[in-house]
């Protein structure tokens, strides 16, 4: 891997977004198109003092916003909590109560927002290789945004390794996040293969294949996810938000912060410390008390 072929964060002319080899081609989801978004909450929520521009520096600006200030975290489905995709639960608890989500729904609001901001963009259901010993099932939601002719890959809910900015999509270019190093490479069987450098190497987080995705095909997708038994998502409460200089992240009882590569873990105990870590670190207040978790 040469220098020469990295581009910090993920900025490239937009006169050179002109290759359409590689571009996506998928029907537009109607399920983020049922209300009035409310653009202006959203963007305190995240914020931003006025509306990005409808180009890539505006998509970057708009992505990262949400990334470093909505977090991952999947404590409904701990609380007992079915999970709404439908756009008026998704203002309701990330813009008026001030939670976050985990993927379904951190990129159903992107979605949301983007749409309303006249950005042409879709989502994709993708497997994921990322903690697993096998390929998964179509369990994650990313969104393609359309520049120009460019498909850029957006996803603000994969929580510890993911993406801060989106990235086009061109193969085999490594670009550099915040320290991070991502790209995607082509693949015979999976099409595309999103890629973040780990310890000098490049590992696979997620396949990307063109599909038709339905609303009926998320809606499973979150059933799915978020209800059966052997999900990961139900084995360990998690939490995840971004920094510029690393991570913070809360696995069950483990608080970790991730800071130039490297690792500062501490156990929290249950009960108050641990409801107070959430308000402090990932700026949660839930309505509820530890002991109302019941996985």
């Amino acid at each position: 891997m040469c220098d020469s072929s990295i581009d910090m964060q993920a900025g490239i002319p937009l006169d050179s977004l002109h290759n359409k080899e590689f571009s996506i081609n998928l029907s537009s989801s109607t399920i983020m198109d049922s209300i009035d978004f409310p653009l202006s909450r959203y963007l305190k929520r995240i914020g931003l003092n006025s509306p990005p521009s409808r180009d890539e520096d505006g998509l970057k600006k708009v992505h990262a916003a949400q990334a470093f200030n909505i977090p991952f975290e999947n404590l409904e489905i701990h609380l007992g909590r079915a999970i709404s995709l439908k756009p008026e639960d998704l203002v309701e608890k990330i813009l008026g109560r001030n939670r976050g989500g985990y993927c379904f729904e951190l990129n159903g609001m992107l979605h949301l927002a983007l749409k309303t901001l006249g950005f042409i963009v879709r989502p994709l259901l993708v497997r994921v290789f990322y903690n697993r010993t096998e390929l998964g099932p179509y369990a994650h939601q990313v969104l393609i945004v359309t520049i120009f002719g460019q498909d850029w890959l957006a996803d603000v809910g994969f929580g510890g390794p993911g993406l801060r900015l989106p990235i086009p999509m061109i193969p085999d270019r490594t670009f550099e996040q915040y320290g991070d190093r991502y790209r995607l490479r082509k693949d015979p069987d999976y099409e595309w293969v999103l890629q973040k450098e780990s310890r000098g190497s490049f590992i696979d987080l997620y396949t990307i294949k063109d599909r038709l995705t339905l609303d009926a095909d998320i809606e499973m997708s979150n059933h799915f996810t978020s209800t059966w038994p052997g999900s990961y998502f139900r084995a360990q409460k998690m939490c995840a938000i971004p920094k510029t200089w690393g991570r913070i992240t809360l696995a069950d009882m483990e608080l970790t912060f991730h800071r130039d590569g490297l690792s500062n873990s501490r156990t929290l105990s249950p009960g108050p410390s641990y409801m107070e870590a959430l308000a402090e670190h990932f700026g949660l207040v839930l309505e509820a008390e530890y002991e109302d978790f019941i996985l």
